[in-house]
């Protein structure tokens, strides 16, 4: 294993000591940009203008100095060459190719010239820092190498007389070689030097960029948590396994967790829902990019239960492929549902009796037929006016008529049985469901029990009063099959026990046959 670790070690150190031999320009292209074409022509042109002024200085001077003539002629040849590569190649092949060629020339002309003396050897930091960026280190090491050589070389023949035997040449032409120098140096470190100020200025204007948007991107992140922990929810954040990875004040305070203390735990351990499958069904779907809704019921940290409505969305990876994880909300509706079943209640129940309502009847009754049409049983509706009532409201007072039409309606429940409906229709008329009543007899004696209780003498404050009720009663399916039917039946029936004398009951059956 050791073995395996150095040989990997010794290859990742090898890469990396051999990786900057390319060239620059190789891996980052982009740092030759259409505006640094105009200042490397300017360049060429420089070279071309002082090789063509240097040329006729050469030709208007004595003999003894126009063999000196080639190497400038081969160097206008480079420069025209160069500017022709620059157009149909591109400023890459152009300074390659300048690099190369003026090493050569300069060699060259330092060798038939004056040697080591000579300045035109000024090129060779030149050459070997443009080689070095334009051609790779590999390059860079060889033209120094064989600078050095170059050098090395003409030093010794020229002290041993083999070269450096032409005549001095006059101070002006060693003043135009070295401006000539001079100008091709500062053109070409201009031109660099603009390679690198334009990107270096292009990587801090988008380094900016990325700081000012990872500086928004946390302070986004920092306002979000900051909404989480104050939200009125249950914000949790998971990953794909279902491990919490963020939760918020509000979860942490409903299970008693410390700080960060959901962190690592997996989720079902909280939200367990009660449904097969547990969590997992829904940690799939999420999964998938659906965004999931449903209901749970949970303890709180004091023992209390809270109704909660559950929402997962998916959380999509910062490149919007692949999903990650999910974020939830548990929002809890206990309160809400408490309120709608309130309100429920009361559009149900009439708000003086508690009874069930008009509205409450209409439905029950109907459930009702059709539950003993199924069954093929029986059930029967009765429908209660109070006797003598208007005279208690007259004499004692609505207050005492509401507290009568109360005392009413618990005798009524008392009648009956829980499962059977009592009802308040109206004023100071009643109804009656009793459902699977087994014979009429039953259904008599349940009247007759009603008239009793009506019958008793009510205390209201301190005063008394006595009433009494007429019941008419319909039972299915021979008074009515509907219910509509049948309530229009008992009222019917209702409105005979008046005409009988009140305090009485009659029935109804088919074809409003009384009894």
């Amino acid at each position: 294993m050791k073995r395996l670790v150095r040989k990997a070690d010794m290859e990742s150190l090898e890469r990396t000591r051999f990786s900057g031999l390319r060239s620059p320009i190789d891996d980052h292209p982009e740092l030759i940009l259409e505006e640094h074409v105009p200042l490397l022509r300017a360049a060429i042109w420089m070279m071309l203008i002082g090789s063509v002024v240097f040329m006729v200085l050469l030709l208007t001077s004595p003999q003894e100095y126009q063999r000196r003539v080639y190497p400038v002629a081969a160097l206008i040849a480079l420069t025209g060459v160069s500017h022709v590569v620059l157009r149909h190649k591109g400023a890459v092949a152009a300074v390659r190719l300048l690099i190369l060629g003026g090493w050569t020339l300069a060699t060259y002309a330092s060798v038939s010239a004056e040697g080591v003396r000579t300045p035109i050897l000024a090129a060779y930091p030149i050459m070997l820092v443009f080689s070095g960026w334009m051609l790779g280190a590999r390059y860079c090491l060889a033209l120094f190498v064989a600078s050095c050589v170059a050098v090395i070389s003409m030093a010794i023949a020229q002290h041993m007389g083999g070269i450096g035997t032409a005549a001095p040449v006059p101070p002006a032409f060693v003043a135009v070689a070295q401006l000539v120098v001079l100008s091709i140096s500062a053109v070409m470190t201009l031109y660099l030097l603009r390679l690198f100020r334009d990107r270096y200025a292009e990587e801090r204007r988008l380094n900016g960029e990325v700081t000012q948007h990872l500086k928004a991107a946390e302070k986004r992140v920092t306002d979000l948590r900051l909404v989480a922990e104050h939200i009125p929810c249950l914000v949790f954040e998971g990953d794909r396994e279902g491990s919490c990875l963020f939760a918020n004040r509000g979860f942490e305070t409903f299970f008693a967790l410390p700080i960060n203390g959901a962190a690592g735990t997996h989720i079902s351990n909280f939200i367990e829902p009660d449904t097969a499958g547990g969590f997992a069904p829904y940690q799939d779907a999420v999964l998938r990019g659906e965004v999931v809704e449903f209901p749970t019921r949970k303890r709180s940290a004091e023992g209390a239960w809270r109704n909660f409505d559950l929402t997962l969305v998916p959380k999509h990876a910062a490149e919007g492929e692949g999903i990650v994880g999910w974020y939830g909300l548990m929002y809890d509706v206990t309160r809400r549902e408490q309120a709608v079943s309130e309100l429920r209640d009361k559009a149900m129940h009439d708000a003086l009796t508690g009874l069930a309502n008009r509205l409450f009847l209409d439905d029950r009754l109907a459930h009702t037929v059709e539950r003993v049409a199924r069954a093929q049983t029986s059930a029967a509706v009765m429908v209660i006016d109070l006797d003598h009532f208007k005279e208690v409201n007259d004499t004692l007072g609505h207050a005492a008529g509401d507290q009568l039409l109360c005392q009413v309606a618990r005798r009524l429940e008392a009648s009956v049985r829980s499962a059977d409906t009592v009802a308040r229709f109206g004023g100071d008329e009643f109804v009656v469901v009793i459902e699977g009543i087994k014979s009429l007899e039953s259904t008599e004696a349940v009247a007759a029990k009603i008239l009793v209780e009506l019958a008793l003498p009510f205390t209201l404050g301190n005063e008394t009063a006595r009433i009494g009720g007429s019941i008419g009663v319909a039972v299915y399916p021979d008074a009515g099959r509907t219910a509509e039917e049948l309530l229009r039946a008992a009222d019917l029936a209702m409105y005979e026990a008046k005409a009988a004398g009140r305090n009485c009951y009659r029935m109804c059956r088919k074809d409003q046959n009384l009894v």
